[in-house]
């Protein structure tokens, strides 16, 4: 006789009974996956600007822009390149609009733009990057988004990379790479970003547990403004910091690759351009205003001696920030493209100074405050 073991028997049966129920425990799981996921989905979408955005203090007007204990990380690239949140579109109700670098985000102090803003009735919005030196990212968000300022004021630096070239690198540190944002589709963007927000508060977290100091650390940026917090910097306060030493040797000249990438980005975000230079230490005036000739530009070149830093040399402290936002938006104002702009009539507009006009020479023996031209008069020289 041929026995079979009931064991075989047994497992079949058993499994038939149990696959009503196996079914059910994954329509639980899955039902249950849902709503976990649903909820993280509200929980990360409201009260902020984006998924799980960290706010300052519990100002949701600001989000955490830059930080990271293990490695430092910057997500305004994100947003903007991706239009994530609500920065662009507070970058396309503005009036003026400041491009450039990180000595741009140091270098505009919020209190005298928003008294600026009150007394001209114009919005202006702080749309440069940290870490970023060339401006086709920029440019690239610009005509992405279709955004739209009547007046646009450029820092146009030449250090390591000038403004006005073709450059999607970011340098954080010693650490050079090609922007990120710009590699991927929006879909990966709003996940990296929101990968970010959640990486940082599992920081905070592991920092609590271990050191009882679980803070926000890190730098933050307005959505309405694009101010950055960098007065969370103690060394940016301090009252002890040095005025910069410039370098008044540097030899620099505009290049004709420099001029002919500025002439495009110009058709490309329209309106109307001041250029500008924004005081450091390696800082080159001479190409500036070579480049602001080439391309008929005015161009706003502050002196080069009383401005302090909170590093030595490359970024302004408060107190140099502070003067440089009067110097500009006192002479912004004066501007013919500022007129242009915004429709002020002629005799509403002060006698310049420290604006430097395109299409004039500084003439031997003028004072920097005196009349030089018929278009914009006086020049500063640095």
């Amino acid at each position: 006789m041929n026995l079979h073991s009931p064991d075989p028997i047994d497992a079949t049966a058993g499994g038939a009974r149990t696959a009503p129920q196996i079914r059910r425990y994954l329509l639980v799981m899955a039902a249950t996956s849902a709503l976990i996921v649903t909820i993280a989905l509200i929980w990360g979408e409201t009260s902020h600007d984006h998924f799980a955005s960290y706010p300052l203090k519990g100002d949701t007007a600001f989000y955490r822009d830059f930080s990271g204990r293990r490695v430092p990380e910057i997500q305004d690239q994100e947003l903007f390149y991706h239009n994530l949140g609500g920065s662009v579109a507070a970058a396309k109700a503005a009036d003026i609009i400041a491009l450039g670098p990180s000595f741009v985000s140091y270098a505009l102090d919020k209190r005298v733009l928003r008294q600026f803003e009150a007394d001209s009735g114009r919005r202006v919005y702080n749309m440069s990057f940290i870490g970023i030196r060339g401006g086709e990212f920029s440019r690239r968000i610009i005509a992405r988004w279709g955004i739209e300022a009547p007046l646009w004021v450029i820092n146009a630096d030449d250090q390591f990379i000038h403004f006005f070239s073709r450059s999607l690198d970011l340098t954080l540190g010693p650490v050079t790479t090609t922007i990120p944002a710009a590699a991927h589709g929006r879909i990966r963007g709003y996940v990296s970003a929101a990968a970010r927000n959640l990486r940082w508060r599992i920081e905070d977290y592991i920092s609590y547990y271990r050191t009882g100091d679980g803070s926000a650390n890190g730098l933050f940026r307005n959505i309405a403004t694009g101010d950055v917090t960098v007065d969370l910097n103690p060394r940016y306060v301090a009252e002890d910091n040095k005025e910069i030493p410039f370098d008044r040797g540097r030899d620099c000249h505009a290049s004709p690759q420099t001029i002919d990438i500025a002439r495009q980005y110009l058709k490309d975000i329209g309106g109307q351009v001041v250029l500008t230079m924004v005081p450091h230490s390696q800082y080159c005036p001479a190409q500036a205003r070579e480049l602001a000739k080439a391309l008929g530009l005015e161009i706003l070149v502050p002196p080069d001696a009383g401005y302090t830093t909170m590093d030595g040399g490359g970024h302004l402290d408060q107190k140099g920030a502070e003067r440089f936002t009067r110097f500009l938006t006192s002479e912004l104002v004066k501007t013919d493209a500022y007129r242009k702009a915004f429709g002020a009539a002629r005799h509403d507009v002060q006698p310049s100074t420290g604006v430097e006009g395109t299409d004039t020479k500084d003439p031997a023996g003028v004072p920097p405050h005196t009349a030089v031209g018929p278009r914009l008069a006086p020049t500063l020289k640095n």
